[in-house]
């Protein structure tokens, strides 16, 4: 026995439109009933046909799936020490190493273990922000400053991080 392949492209997975729920077979014959032109096929767009809402198709659609991609949310950052971490990004020192001349210095400028920084640039050299202090830093210097796991906290622009309840301030 032998099995002939189906005649015509494959049926595509019914989505819900984001607007009203309504479930629906995105470039189907509810298409060609509303009259769309390009209804065969060609088309980087889905529209509900009980409310009409129109949205990028983005299995069709570069540009769509190109926002998708720039607007995306982040993961936290997977960096060990100031010196890998991106411009913009924010990070939560964890500790200082190097020689105690250097805690001290970066230590009276704001700088400890606790503090949300905001790396504002890296080249040519590192510019960060801590609370309302901008600091320059030589890259030796960047990599003696160690972050703690998970980036930015929520809700905390920069300064040291709020203490937990019950804990001393």
């Amino acid at each position: 026995m032998t099995t002939l392949p189906l005649a015509g492209p494959p049926a595509s997975a019914p989505v819900a439109c984001p607007l009203c729920g309504f479930e629906y077979v995105p470039g189907g014959d509810s298409c060609r009933e509303h009259g769309c032109p390009i209804a065969l096929g060609g088309c980087a767009t889905r529209h509900c046909p009980r409310c009409g809402y129109t949205m990028p198709d983005e299995e069709k659609s570069l540009g769509a799936r190109l926002v998708r991609r720039l607007f995306r949310p982040r993961a936290a950052h997977a960096a060990g020490t100031l010196a890998e971490l991106r411009a913009g990004s924010f990070g939560v020192v964890e500790t200082i190493e190097g020689d105690p001349a250097l805690q001290a210095r970066l230590t009276s400028q704001g700088l400890a273990p606790g503090v949300v920084i905001h790396v504002l640039q890296r080249v040519p050299t590192f510019v960060i922000e801590v609370g309302e202090t901008t600091i320059a830093l030589e890259k030796r210097v960047a990599e003696a400053i160690r972050l703690a796991p998970g980036g930015r906290p929520e809700g905390v622009r920069g300064g040291r991080i709020p203490p937990r309840s019950g804990e001393p301030a």
